[in-house]
């Protein structure tokens, strides 16, 4: 009779600390999102969109009746032209050395800015590809990709991606299997993406250059082996941003906390300059 005495006095005294949260939606702050990962050869494209309460039921919709400026080195240059669905484009096309602000002004929100600059593009200077150099314990075939990257001094953030010519898509699919026992690609700064991108530093081989093996997965082509290099040198708000975003497409929706570097508002404004190459 003890022991049911106890059973019971334990859930009353549960029951009595549980207490009711409310959210209080009303200080919540609805504020302008704006992604650009702008790079080189290409005119900037901007996506501007609104953040919502994570408690709340409505979505998030893209922005289209915004003002958004562009200034070069500290002086006006354009106003963007929207095209729908939350774009706005400019005729302007980003350089490296140069400083690029973006403003954008709609009613209703507070206005917000971001301002980054264009990385020199990093050159992989010698590369080649040796095919089924090993196997491994489950059968499976792995050939060698070494590349060397010229790192200049003042460059020092990068991504790695790496594609395979797909004969049925007539197309470049992502190869998200190849894999690196080098240091670099997986220190403490550095991160494997969900898609199998590696994000990394210079920091042990600033100035240098860096040679670094690949394994990558046999049998992905028919006949001759065929690859697409890419390895993007970034910007630190372009590092800082794809290091803390989750997968998925930049101008997506999502909830998880990602670093932003526009004031006043989210998303990111940063440049990324792009060398790419096919390896055969």
């Amino acid at each position: 009779m003890k022991k049911y005495i106890i059973i019971i006095f334990t859930l009353a005294l549960l029951s009595a600390c549980q207490k009711e949260f409310q959210v209080d939606n009303s200080k919540y702050e609805t504020k302008l999102v704006v992604n650009n990962l702008f790079q080189q050869n290409t005119p900037f494209e901007v996506r501007v969109s609104h953040s919502v309460n994570v408690y709340d039921t409505i979505a998030p919709e893209y922005v289209s009746s915004a003002i958004v400026k562009l200034y070069i080195n500290g002086q006006y240059t354009e106003t963007l032209s929207p095209f729908g669905n939350g774009y706005y484009s400019a005729t302007s096309i980003p350089q490296p050395g140069k400083t690029y602000k973006l403003q954008v002004s709609n009613t209703g929100f507070k206005d917000v800015e971001a301002e980054n600059t264009l990385p020199n593009p990093v050159q992989i200077s010698d590369w080649y590809y040796i095919d089924s150099t090993y196997q491994d314990a489950n059968g499976d075939y792995y050939g060698e990709l070494s590349l060397t990257i010229n790192d200049p001094a003042e460059e020092n953030n990068y991504l790695l991606s790496l594609e395979f010519y797909d004969v049925v898509t007539a197309s470049y699919l992502n190869l998200g299997t190849f894999s690196s026992d080098d240091q670099s690609l997986n220190q403490n700064l550095a991160k494997r993406l969900d898609n199998g991108e590696y994000l990394f530093t210079d920091n042990l081989f600033n100035g240098k250059k860096k040679t670094i093996l690949l394994k990558v997965p046999s049998g992905f082509y028919q006949g001759q082996p065929n690859y697409l290099l890419k390895l993007f040198s970034l910007s630190k708000d372009a590092y800082f941003y794809a290091y803390t975003k989750p997968t998925g497409n930049l101008n997506g929706f999502n909830n998880s906390p990602v670093y932003t570097n526009v004031k006043n508002g989210l998303g990111i404004f940063a440049g990324r300059s792009l060398f790419v190459d096919t390896i055969r």
